[in-house]
């Protein structure tokens, strides 16, 4: 019953179409059209958050990078020398 069913379900969808929207298409928000109204409405920055922006301190830099790499060679260095011993093959 409920294969006979879902067989003369999808049998009739296979035939079937959708019939064509006759709608003028999706409504797209653009903000080029309302880019006034948008900033009319945000608050004066006062000065910029220059985050990402240099100059940097080369050594802070140099620091950082060696840092990440160390602790990410070191954890995985650790994880495959935990499972060498726990399996056997180092001693």
């Amino acid at each position: 019953m409920i294969a006979n069913n879902t067989m003369r379900t999808a049998a009739t969808r296979m035939g079937t179409r959708r019939a064509m929207s006759d709608a003028t298409g999706p409504k797209m928000h653009k903000a080029k059209d309302a880019w006034k109204q948008i900033n009319a409405t945000r608050p004066v920055d006062p000065h910029p958050h220059n985050v990402f922006h240099p100059p940097y301190n080369k050594a802070t830099v140099a620091a950082g990078v060696l840092t990440v790499l160390s602790l990410g060679y070191g954890s995985m260095y650790y994880g495959m020398y935990h499972q060498q011993t726990k399996q056997g093959y180092w001693k």
